[in-house]
């Protein structure tokens, strides 16, 4: 209910200002704004100087190995990074020579290699520790089921 003058003001309507609930809503959408879209994560400040390195490998390539003759060769191999909850943190694909790296924040992850086929090549999972600082290095070996 509108309040009535009291007869003094000619019984013209008296309106309140808006200014405090106009004020309360501008605050809402300035810190909704601020904080960006829902379900995003803000960049780090500082980049990570801590993560996972290494290569892969993909072998045998021939019937019989030599000592003089290796039977591996660099392999280009996505890598799904996990975290201790199994949930994807990361995913890296080597290159042609068969280096990677990724940046992590020190912990505990699992490197899954993704199969290259069916059912070869295959590769199994890594546990690695990444610790303050420093990038861990790592071998991933394909094996190609050659015999």
């Amino acid at each position: 209910m509108i309040p009535r003058g009291s007869g003094d003001d000619g019984g013209r309507i008296c309106r309140r200002p808006l200014a405090l609930p106009a004020l309360l809503a501008a605050l809402v959408v300035a810190l909704l704004y601020s904080c960006g879209p829902l379900g995003a994560t803000q960049p780090s400040a500082t980049p990570l100087d801590s993560g996972i390195r290494g290569s892969v490998r993909l072998g045998p390539t021939c019937p019989v190995e030599r000592r003089d003759l290796p039977c591996v060769t660099p392999y280009v191999a996505v890598l799904v990074i996990l975290d201790v909850d199994q949930r994807e943190v990361a995913r890296v694909t080597s290159a042609a020579e068969g280096r990677f790296e990724v940046a992590l924040a020190p912990g505990d992850y699992t490197v899954t290699p993704t199969p290259g086929g069916d059912p070869f090549p295959t590769a199994p999972p890594r546990a690695v520790t990444v610790i303050p600082g420093s990038f861990v290095e790592i071998q991933i070996d394909y094996d190609t089921g050659i015999r």
